[in-house]
């Protein structure tokens, strides 16, 4: 997938329950609604269609409260919750860090997702993140679930213990939209440069534009779709759906990156994520000889006489393969017998520029994949 190079306002800012058979995928296809909406009831009145998940809530203690009743009834997904990002997206070490350093409330609409916007969030509203509401009660006295498969009624919602409504569109990507792709503060337009996450829009240009976010992200187990959003902290699932070929060439090494199931940018989202891209040229003893390194992110430099930055690059893997040179400069005279080479996903304090881009302080990191090959000076 091609990219366009665009123009961005940088700001240092950091970024159901359903039953379903036993398959382990969603249909490729785009999920039809049904004719009619499925209730639990005849009232409320039916309605075709229902509010997608949004941040800034500001439900505050009352979302606390209702919350904990939905994780009496459905302790799976509870249990899975708990231990997800989404119920650390406040509380997690590196948004507080950022958050310290700008305790910004474009931050923490998303990141406490039943606070209120402009006003300080409090610690019962920090401490649920994204909650099980946040995403199923978008409308008083409904809840909110995807679709059965197939569009029937096959999980009984007559039965169920709550009005329920049912959306083609929470299984797709407008389920995650709010959250996932946003503008940065002051830009209103809907030009791509105006977003700070692109994760919607890449999505709908990849090849796997038709499967929905759940497929990847929320992978079925025991019949269910997983509450548990661990994939992307998962290092074994992000070596799988990144793929890495080593192989030498003329003076240095070619590292070509494909994604094997390609839904968006990899790394998508949070514009502090990049890949580090590197090789280093080992001696008979395996000491390092000499190193080089790229960064694949979107890279950013300023603007002459203006406060906003521009968008040099972006030079992510998308659909098509990404091929890195690495070409390290023979150094001190020895002779390299090897070279060990990299792939790791990094998250940095401030984005890179294609001027300074082995810049920033990491904050983390993950070694994708690694290997070593034989090296003869050409």
């Amino acid at each position: 997938m091609k990219r366009p190079a665009l123009s961005l306002i940088l700001l240092a800012a950091t970024h159901a329950c359903r039953q379903e058979s036993a398959s382990d995928a969603l249909p490729t296809q785009p999920l039809v609604p049904s004719t009619g909406t499925q209730t639990a009831s005849s009232t409320p009145p039916a309605r075709p269609s229902s509010p997608m998940p949004q941040p800034a809530r500001g439900r505050l203690e009352s979302a606390v409260a209702l919350n904990k009743k939905c994780e009496s009834c459905h302790e799976v997904e509870a249990a899975q919750w708990n231990g997800s990002r989404h119920k650390q997206a406040s509380t997690n070490a590196a948004f507080q860090k950022g958050f310290s350093l700008e305790p910004r409330s474009f931050c923490s609409d998303c990141h406490a997702a039943e606070s209120a916007p402009g006003k300080p969030v409090p610690r019962a509203v920090s401490d649920i993140g994204v909650a099980c509401v946040t995403c199923h009660v978008t409308e008083p006295g409904w809840v909110l679930a995807a679709l059965s498969r197939g569009n029937a009624a096959s999980d009984k919602a007559a039965e169920a213990a709550h009005p329920l409504r049912r959306s083609a569109e929470l299984s797709q990507s407008p389920g995650c939209a709010a959250c996932h792709e946003f503008r940065f503060p002051g830009r209103w337009d809907d030009d791509e440069e105006a977003f700070m996450q692109t994760t919607v829009r890449e999505h709908a240009l990849s090849r796997t534009a038709s499967v929905g976010c759940p497929v990847c992200h929320m992978p079925l187990e025991n019949g269910r779709r997983s509450h548990a959003f661990s994939q992307v902290r998962d290092a074994a699932w992000l070596k799988e759906h990144l793929q890495v070929q080593a192989e030498r060439s003329g003076t240095g090494l070619v590292i070509t990156l494909t994604q094997s199931h390609g839904g968006h940018g990899f790394p998508t989202g949070d514009i502090f994520r990049r890949l580090e891209v590197g090789c280093e040229t080992l001696d008979a003893q395996g000491k390092g000889i000499s190193r080089d390194a790229q960064y694949l992110a979107r890279h950013f430099g300023s603007r002459p006489g203006r406060w906003d930055m521009e968008l040099l690059s972006d030079d992510r893997v998308f659909d098509e393969p990404r091929v890195v040179e690495c070409n390290p400069v023979p150094q001190d005279g020895r002779n390299a017998t090897s070279a060990r080479w990299w792939v790791t996903l990094q998250r940095v304090v401030l984005p890179s520029s294609r001027a300074n881009a082995a810049g920033g302080t990491i904050d983390s990191e993950v070694e994708l994949h690694t290997g070593v090959v034989p090296w003869q000076s050409k």
